[in-house]
């Protein structure tokens, strides 16, 4: 139960959380540039994809997908933007913007990017440290 609070719960809310948010008919206007709001869903879909990672990574049930968890994270994070975009079709004052779910993808593959690069780095580091210890 601990690990569930810990690492699928938080996905569940996020999951909630965007679902009420594009449910509401129409979001308070705020004054910003052109363009933020894609770069809002760039962030939220960041999160999304990042939670999406921790919470297969850390279950123990399927294997398979804690073997393959960044495409899973990547998969479910795309599916779930274009799903909500299809949802908000049916939300009078919402419209389906194919923009926003590529906004939403981005946010998917910039979190993938920056794992692998992190991935990649520490690596590194360890093979530096095991050939200095020989």
């Amino acid at each position: 139960m601990k690990q569930f609070l810990q690492y699928q719960l938080p996905l569940l809310l996020w999951a909630i959380m965007i679902f009420v948010l594009s449910s509401i008919p129409r979001l308070p206007e705020i004054e910003a540039p052109i363009g933020t709001d894609k770069l809002v869903h760039v962030m939220v879909y960041f999160l999304f994809c990042w939670l999406s990672y921790r919470a297969i990574k850390h279950q123990d049930k399927y294997k398979f997908l804690q073997s393959h968890a960044v495409l899973v994270a990547l998969f479910m994070t795309v599916i779930y933007g274009y799903l909500d975009e299809v949802h908000q079709l049916y939300v009078e004052g919402r419209t389906y913007d194919l923009y926003d779910w590529g906004a939403d993808a981005l946010g998917a593959i910039l979190f993938i990017a920056l794992l692998s690069m992190h991935q990649k780095r520490k690596k590194c580091q360890n093979t530096v440290t095991n050939s200095s210890s020989v």
